[in-house]
């Protein structure tokens, strides 16, 4: 749908004509020049009036001998692949905005449940904290404690319905929509895929779009100089025609052929630009390289921490802290243990499956920015794919 509809990549299909348009420009043979000369007339003597008139019918061609068109349609196209290159750089930045807000509206779902599950969770510790009131086990206060918990955690649920809806909004927004026309945004955010070492992907970086635009854009570049240099020879021309001389009525024929004379070379700045140019080229290329894979191996880093995280949460913590909140409510119950400790154990469960899901989330978030680095899945495709 975004790659359909988002407003930023339509903005490209726009560009891409103006390329197309500027190759037809680029490809077009200059029009011949027709001329019509007087001489000789309105002067005196044998000249005045139009006795002495001669009057030339002239047609004349330039001709390209630098091959000059040639070079505008390569630079024409040269830029139209730059375009290109732009264009692709976009789209992957697109889809990867389209992956971060689909994860983000899919992570604000599964904490709208948890917020819902905690609010269950206080509903029935009000309920268990009225029998014990009932009982005249415990204190009005304690019942009083526990209905603001349970407010709060109304609150917590409110915020992330709405936390929720503006996620769709943005994420219906890059899909070219003004509202959300998408059904429930799910994702099995727990489960992570698997992947490559980083000196792999580090392998992979130079065959990104960024870093593969240099590249082209050097060439287009190379094409400009060679552009300044054919314009050198240009300019020669031809011209034919007849001329008649009112005095005797007679008619002739005209021809002739000029040149510029290369006393200085008029594109040398042209030329030298296109040089420096390159050369800025291979120096800011190496310095985004060094840049991206800096990212690169920071990115890296966090995503294997949000799964360090994500594993030791699920396999150690939370198993022990939904313990100690079934012990919490039973001692509770049985007078052995204070609401205080019930509210600091539910306070804790809540928490840490807070927790849960945003490292879930950080690490699919991580592989997403990942992708968007390398211009591809951060799974290469493998031979047959």
């Amino acid at each position: 749908m975004a790659l359909v509809q988002n407003p930023s990549l339509k903005v490209y299909a726009f560009e891409a004509r103006v390329a197309e348009a500027r190759i037809l420009q680029a490809s077009i043979k200059p029009n011949p020049e027709l001329s019509v000369g007087m001489e000789n007339f309105l002067g005196t003597g044998a000249h005045s009036g139009v006795k002495g008139l001669e009057t030339t019918l002239q047609l004349s061609q330039v001709i390209d001998l630098g091959g000059s068109r040639a070079r505008r349609v390569e630079t024409a196209e040269r830029e139209r692949a730059l375009s290109d290159a732009d264009y692709e750089t976009k789209r992957i930045d697109v889809l990867a905005e389209v992956a971060r807000r689909f994860t983000e509206a899919a992570a604000d779902g599964e904490r709208l449940v948890a917020a819902t599950r905690a609010r269950k969770l206080g509903e029935q510790t009000v309920a268990t904290v009225s029998r014990q009131v009932e009982a005249a086990m415990v204190s009005l206060m304690e019942l009083n404690k526990a209905k603001t918990a349970l407010a709060l955690l109304r609150i917590e649920e409110e915020h992330a319905e709405h936390e929720l809806a503006a996620c769709r909004y943005s994420l219906a927004a890059i899909l070219g929509e003004s509202e959300p026309t998408f059904g429930t945004v799910q994702a099995d955010l727990v489960t992570l895929p698997e992947v490559d070492e980083f000196s792999i992907l580090v392998d992979r970086l130079d065959r990104s779009p960024v870093l593969a635009r240099f590249g082209i854009e050097s060439r287009w570049r190379e094409a400009q100089g060679r552009l300044a240099q054919s314009l050198q020879r240009s300019g020669a021309r031809v011209s034919g025609g007849l001329r008649r001389t009112e005095t005797t009525d007679d008619w002739g024929f005209v021809a002739g052929f000029s040149i510029p004379l290369p006393m200085q070379n008029q594109q040398l700045g042209a030329i030298r630009e296109s040089r420096e140019r390159r050369a800025q080229l291979a120096s800011a290329a190496e310095a985004q390289r060094l840049e991206m894979r800096a990212m690169l191996f920071d990115v890296y880093q966090e995503m294997l921490h949000a799964r360090t995280a994500l594993d030791l949460l699920q396999d150690e913590v939370i198993p022990m802290v939904e313990e100690s909140l079934q012990l919490a409510e039973k001692g509770y119950q049985s007078g052995r243990f204070s609401l205080l400790e019930l509210l600091d154990a539910q306070k804790s469960v809540i928490a840490l499956r807070g927790q849960v899901v945003a490292n879930a989330a950080a690490f699919h978030l991580h592989v997403i920015e990942i992708e968007r680095l390398l211009g591809a899945p951060i799974h290469a495709p493998t031979a047959g794919q």
